[in-house]
């Protein structure tokens, strides 16, 4: 129990020390937005991170070994007959005991989210498309929840609605359809089975067979989780709404702005500034809420219902009609901006994540830890990029990944490709890609002939490829054709 003890005590100590790490890091951040930034503050950064790794990494292995994943096992499991005194003592030391597990699962937990707090802040700092507003935003010292119960409801809420896109719940997530169909071709009918990917399902087969009879549709679901690491989608929805918390309240103001009058903005600012009178510090300890503050949390809120009546902005325990219209307003645009803008800008991070690395640099890659490598476009869906078909262009460059090694072509730039295929160069130049190098990739992909039956099976203009086929010579031709079969 001693080792157990020292552990506790030293992993809790580790990561308190750990407090004023954001801030070092949202100074060093501070100063690398403003080019300012001294190359040495930043390797001391990094540094500070890789070594702060190794020792979460070395608790965390500790902490398993001696089963701290499961504390409870054998707590409370008596064998034998006891005495009054004896089961008296028994108790006692049970209760002790469950005390220690709970200390346990608690520190473990900390320690798992500080980990993935650390990779993912690593990766932001290091890598080319990392976002570096994301890591002094991290809940670097695993107290994730200290973070998050400083948060607005309508952020929690978010936050919850954030994890469901990451999570899915019920039966998971549509990602094909399997359909039964008759075609008739030359007067005969002949009975086929498809999976299908595009909702558009009947646009696809139509193309694909002209006038068939479906005759069943099955929809197939997929329980797997875009990021898979429970740790890593807790301190990504932490860290993308405290990144973007300042955007999101701007852009409520100005929203509520718009929409309420004068004495609704009135009653609303009141209530507003008497609610932050009674705002106390987060009764939370090391990321876990501490329940002993509830009873004084339910007196502060009978205060507050006194004092809001005091002030005649509540009657008879209920806000009054343009206060009640102010709050309904403002709770449903709050819910809705915050969704919306948190959508965004991790769509913008994880479709560059998609769209500039090749799998293997993906699989290596800590920005997002966990993430499915290769995913089906079901599971893109959620994803909003303004003026980009996300799913497409990614849906594309997947199936290019996979098509390309036949031909010996690098999947380099592959991403550009897809870009200039789907959408426009203006679509190629706003991701960084460089023109001359996408047109070079595009001459030899042209001369590939079953990369266009690829593309039309994905409902990509064709021409838009074949203008860079002008081939001089047919034997080079015919040479791509014969390395897929290699």
């Amino acid at each position: 129990m001693d080792s157990t003890g020292n552990l506790i005590n030293s992993a809790n100590e580790f990561l308190d020390s750990l407090s004023g790490l954001n801030e070092k890091i949202k100074t060093v951040v501070e100063k690398i937005k403003n080019k300012k930034i001294d190359k040495s503050e930043l390797s001391d950064i990094i540094s500070t991170l890789e070594k702060n790794l190794k020792i979460l990494q070395d608790l965390k292995s500790k902490m398993e070994f001696l089963e701290f994943d499961s504390p409870y096992k054998n707590v409370g499991k008596l064998k034998g007959g006891y005495d009054s005194e004896g089961l008296q003592e028994i108790a006692s030391y049970s209760t002790y005991l469950r005390r220690i597990a709970s200390e346990k699962k608690g520190i473990l937990e900390r320690v798992r989210h500080a980990l993935a707090a650390h990779k993912i802040a690593l990766s932001h700092l290091t890598e080319d498309i990392g976002n570096i507003l994301l890591p002094p935003n991290l809940p670097l010292d695993g107290s994730y929840k200290r973070m998050m119960f400083e948060f607005p409801p309508y952020l929690v809420s978010t936050y919850k609605t954030f994890l469901d896109i990451l999570e899915p719940k019920g039966r998971g997530v549509l990602t094909s359809y399997t359909i039964s169909l008759i075609v008739i071709d030359k007067g005969k009918r002949e009975f086929k089975r498809v999976k299908v990917e595009d909702p558009n399902y009947e646009k696809f087969i139509k193309e694909k067979f002209g006038n068939a009879i479906i005759t069943s549709i099955k929809r197939n679901f997929s329980k797997n989780k875009i990021i898979d690491d429970q740790y890593v989608r807790r301190v990504l929805a932490i860290g993308y709404l405290k990144t973007y918390k300042d955007e999101i309240e701007n852009s409520i103001k100005k929203k509520i702005d718009e929409l309420l009058n004068e004495e609704e903005k009135s009653c609303l600012n009141k209530y507003l500034d008497i609610c932050m009178m009674f705002r106390t510090e987060t009764d939370v300890n090391g990321g876990i809420l501490d329940i002993r503050c509830m009873e004084e949390k339910k007196l502060k809120e009978l205060e507050l219902k006194e004092m809001l009546e005091r002030e005649g902005l509540f009657k008879n325990g209920e806000p009054i009609d343009p206060l009640k219209k102010a709050l309904q307003i403002r709770n449903e645009i709050s819910k809705e901006i915050s969704k919306d803008i948190l959508i965004k800008k991790f769509s913008e991070d994880v479709f560059k994540f998609y769209l500039c690395k090749t799998p293997d640099e993906r699989a290596r890659s800590n920005l997002f830890p966990s993430i499915m490598i290769t995913p089906q476009k079901g599971f893109l869906s959620w994803m909003k990029v303004d003026g980009i078909n996300c799913t497409d262009v990614l849906d594309l460059k997947f199936k290019l990944e996979e098509e390309l090694p036949k031909y010996q072509i690098p999947l380099k730039n592959i991403g550009g490709v897809a870009l200039y295929l789907i959408h426009d160069w203006n679509a190629v130049e706003r991701f960084n890609f460089d023109k001359k190098e996408i047109e070079d990739l595009l001459k030899k992909i042209a001369l590939i002939e079953p990369i266009k039956e690829v593309l039309k099976e994905k409902n990509v203009d064709v021409k838009k490829l074949e203008k860079y086929g002008k081939v001089k010579k047919e034997k080079t031709k015919k040479f791509l054709d014969l390395l897929s079969g290699i």
